[in-house]
């Protein structure tokens, strides 16, 4: 019976699809990243803090 119980309610293979998960979430935030930076996005935002910078720096 112990044996059953263990098949039924064991954890193996939960290891295996939880690094799956993390796998599968770290792809989805390459992909938006890489998404942000093909789209310009980034340089504008960085354009944007810089300028900012240099008119509060008085440049």
């Amino acid at each position: 019976m112990e044996r059953i119980k263990s098949l039924i309610y064991g954890q193996a293979g939960q290891t295996t699809a939880e690094y799956a998960l993390v796998l599968l979430a770290a792809g989805l935030v390459v992909g938006v990243f890489a998404a942000f930076v093909k789209s310009g996005a980034l340089a504008d935002m960085f354009e944007t803090i810089v300028s900012g910078l240099v008119k509060r720096a008085g440049g």
